[in-house]
């Protein structure tokens, strides 16, 4: 598969939606908090990543491959946004922490509970120290597996190495094999008492995600 790097555009921000909604189907707190086939959960996806955009600090990355139909046209098949450094005051590491406001639809308690601990969470283990954080990766469900998410890593690894700063992410305990490929390692976790709801239909009663963190080192080896 023939895969191109390129920063998104307003023109992509419907399919970045698509992409998330499809990528994350077997993540309880993903389909808790943002319920398929709900309008207001994907306009408000659609208008932060629009919103996003503009912010010089989000780095929306897209990788495409040409359509089978023409390859002279380009599909999109993953996305990340990864965050640029910015130097964070001491003070402001115990500052409370700012939430969205929440899509008709959402858990909100769950909502809060989740998101509020994951930034706490960040703040914590990396604050004030600057570092590239990579706060969204998915990728189409049929393209998985054959390299579209290792080149959006690679972008914004090779940016901290340059930089000489770490890089930090959470992970599905699924996942986190894949990001110790890259060098990430676990240094933290939360867990979520899911209070019987099974919406994945796996039959777990707790929802885990994986703070983890890679220590600036020479991008050639990323190669």
């Amino acid at each position: 598969m023939s895969l191109t790097l390129r920063k998104a555009t307003s023109a992509d921000v419907a399919t970045l939606a698509d992409i998330y909604f499809s990528a994350f189907t077997v993540d309880s707190i993903s389909l808790l908090c943002f319920p398929r086939k709900n309008q207001a959960v994907y306009d408000w996806w659609f208008n932060m990543i629009s919103e996003e955009l503009s912010d010089s600090g989000a780095n929306h990355l897209v990788v495409t491959t040409p359509t089978s139909a023409n390859p002279s046209q380009e599909e999109i098949v993953a996305w990340a946004l990864w965050i640029s450094p910015s130097p964070t005051p001491a003070s402001s590491i115990s500052a409370p922490v700012t939430l969205p406001t929440w899509p008709a639809g959402c858990d909100i308690l769950l909502a809060n509970h989740f998101f509020s601990n994951l930034i706490q969470s960040r703040k914590r283990i990396m604050n004030p120290r600057p570092y590239w954080y990579l706060e969204i990766i998915a990728t189409r469900p049929d393209c998985q597996g054959k390299g579209a998410a290792g080149k959006l890593l690679r972008w914004g690894l090779e940016r901290a190495d340059q930089q000489g700063v770490e890089a930090y992410l959470e992970a599905s305990p699924a996942g986190k094999p894949i990001y110790e490929h890259f060098g990430f390692k676990e240094v933290e976790r939360l867990v979520v008492d899911l209070d019987g709801r099974d919406p994945c239909g796996t039959g777990e009663k707790e929802f885990v995600e994986v703070m983890m963190v890679r220590p600036a080192k020479n991008s050639e080896k990323l190669r």
